[in-house]
């Protein structure tokens, strides 16, 4: 497994201007929150055991993940999980209902939209085209981002951003 500083070196080489990430900022959650909605269809129920649903399995796998890469910002995006997570199994909760359907619809294709304008924007692909994986990096890179704006975790940004001469030095001794 690569280390979240490769994954997000990479994935900030296809997000360098201010407006791809703002139009991430809001696209991001937008998409997984849409696919919270859509896995909360999907209920497992063992009686007398455990009743949970497919998006509260895939949060959790995700946030462990988020755990390995980073546990720091794998702890600043959980509340942030968790609440979408509550929105999302409330919508969910009585199956795919008319206004469960329509929830999921809209927000995951205002979510890629902005997500493609962001891109279009940077005149960049988005980098899952290249690695779908990058896809599961996102929201802890917007996590990592929206530190440094409120300037922390500066010894995290300057290896996420190194200097460009720096990163073609490491690319040439790998």
């Amino acid at each position: 497994m690569k280390s979240f500083i490769e994954q997000a070196q990479i994935y900030a080489l296809y997000h360098q201007k201010k407006a791809t990430l703002y139009t991430h900022l809001i696209g991001v959650p937008l998409i997984v929150f849409s696919l919270m909605v859509l896995l909360g269809f999907v209920q497992m129920i063992v009686p007398g055991v455990i009743a949970t649903t497919l998006a509260s399995i895939v949060t959790l796998v995700l946030f462990i993940y988020y755990l390995r890469l980073n546990w720091r910002l794998a702890l600043l995006i959980a509340p942030v999980l968790v609440f979408m997570l509550w929105i999302s199994s409330l919508i969910s909760y009585a199956g795919p209902t008319r206004f469960a359907l329509w929830t999921f619809a809209i927000t995951f294709v205002i979510g890629w939209a902005l997500q493609l304008i962001g891109h279009l924007i940077e005149g960049k692909r988005p980098a899952l085209v290249d690695n779908l994986w990058q896809a599961l990096i996102a929201p802890l890179f917007l996590v990592a981002e929206l530190s440094f704006m409120a300037g922390r975790m500066s010894d995290l940004k300057q290896q996420m951003h190194p200097e460009p001469r720096q990163l073609e030095m490491d690319s040439q001794d790998a």
